[in-house]
């Protein structure tokens, strides 16, 4: 085998490897963004029944409250009984504290979801041309060799 085939061979080999990886890489990136999008679909249903839930309590809550505190409320144990009321006051504003809570720790998960989205989309418009112009340079390096084949005598033997 001569020096200038396997030079082409090396060079075959760089070129066909940068191929694999960018189309890998083009792979793992459809697959993270279908996987981000899956992820904010999922998150926007949690959040949409938390706000459903949310009211859901909350009025019932509200509701219970002002029939223990009335006078004329529901006959026996919670008859006018402002204890309860109060009991009731507290633990549905807690719980509206803990919604909200979590909806502002579902709001910062989107947030960076999205951001990941973003890196996602740097890695596809940054890093895929690169690697497509390494394709083109080495191809546009092997096109040169085989038309000054006394060049690629040169490199093999350095």
């Amino acid at each position: 085998m001569s020096m200038r085939d396997d030079l082409d061979i090396k060079l075959d080999k760089i070129l066909n490897s940068l191929r694999q990886n960018r189309y890998k890489l083009e792979q793992l990136l459809i697959t993270i963004q279908s996987q981000q999008q899956a992820i904010l679909d999922s998150l926007q249903q949690i959040t949409e029944g938390q706000l459903t839930t949310q009211g859901l309590i909350s009025g019932s809550l509200s509701s219970f409250e002002e029939k223990a505190g009335a006078a004329q409320g529901i006959q026996g144990i919670f008859y006018g009984n402002p204890l309860l009321k109060n009991e009731i006051m507290q633990k549905r504003v807690a719980l509206e504290q803990n919604l909200q809570k979590l909806r502002e720790m579902g709001y910062q998960l989107q947030q960076k979801i999205q951001l990941l989205g973003k890196s996602v989309q740097d890695v596809g418009r940054y890093v895929l041309p690169e690697i497509a112009h390494e394709e083109k340079s080495i191809e546009e390096i092997m096109d040169y060799l085989a038309e000054n084949s006394h060049v690629a005598k040169v490199l093999v033997e350095k």
